[in-house]
């Protein structure tokens, strides 16, 4: 398994892992409707965009599988906004996503390696990210790489109101890939 720095030309792999990664992740805890209203193109309009207007702090990386699909990602860069709740750090993972079929092997925590390594490179002292909260799987990825759980917020998802929790690392310390 390649873990890379994502380049324009896996914008359509990127949305279609994006757009899987939801429907399976997602699927105890969003609606069928919703997960079925999910768009390859409309993401990997969202994901072109990343690339248009490049931002040097921030770190967008794929995982890529033997035959060149891609099967995971995240980026992460500065606190987009500050939101109903801050997140209370300077960095922010903005998305990570693992397939199904390739988790539980270390990717996630590669990829979560690569991004921190950088967001700390570039100066950033404490990194978060929101999580839905009926997520225990990703919750504890998460505090196993020694993220803490803070506050946590409502919000509308595809027609959900779904609970968020923030989790954050402070200070962005070294993990171990």
């Amino acid at each position: 398994m390649l873990v890379r720095e994502a380049l324009e030309i896996d914008v359509e792999g990127v949305a279609r892992a994006h757009v899987q990664g939801w429907r399976e992740s997602y699927k105890d805890f969003l609606n069928p409707e919703s997960l079925a209203g999910l768009s390859v193109e409309e993401r990997a309009r969202m994901w072109r965009s990343t690339f248009e207007q490049p931002d040097p702090r921030a770190r967008f990386l794929v995982a890529e599988a033997g035959d060149g699909e891609i099967v995971g990602f995240v980026r992460g860069g500065a606190v987009r906004s500050k939101g109903t709740v801050p997140l209370d750090t300077d960095a922010e993972i903005y998305a990570i996503y693992l397939l199904d079929k390739v988790k539980r092997q270390g990717i996630g925590r590669r990829l979560m390696t690569g991004v921190l390594d950088h967001l700390r490179g570039q100066g950033f002292q404490a990194a978060g990210l929101w999580v839905l909260k009926q997520n225990l799987p990703a919750r504890s990825f998460y505090e196993a790489l020694g993220g803490k759980a803070g506050p946590e917020q409502s919000l509308e998802l595809r027609g959900q109101i779904v609970t968020e929790i923030a989790y954050r690392f402070e200070p962005i310390s070294r993990l171990s890939a």
